[in-house]
């Protein structure tokens, strides 16, 4: 799967992927997700944060999708969210 122009980053990605089990719940899956992307020496910094948008930018369009996980309360209408970026 590519999710970017970067192959570092795909592979990054696909390795942290790999390395978790995928029957943990979204919360959880994607905050390891992040540390080990976080902890990936093979990555610059500025790789770094573009593959943390890319799992954040996914981890939200799933949330939307299936309408399911950690709701937050949105700073302009005061009710109940889903996603955290949109």
């Amino acid at each position: 799967m590519s999710y970017g122009e970067n192959k570092s980053i795909n592979n990054a990605l696909n390795r942290s992927y790999a390395l978790l089990d995928n029957t943990l719940n979204s919360d959880t899956f994607y905050e390891l997700r992040k540390q080990i992307l976080l902890d990936d020496e093979s990555l610059t910094e500025n790789e770094k944060s573009e593959a943390i948008r890319i799992i954040t930018k996914t981890y939200d369009y799933n949330k939307l999708l299936f309408n399911e996980g950690t709701k937050r309360i949105c700073e302009n209408c005061n009710q109940e969210c889903l996603a955290t970026t949109y």
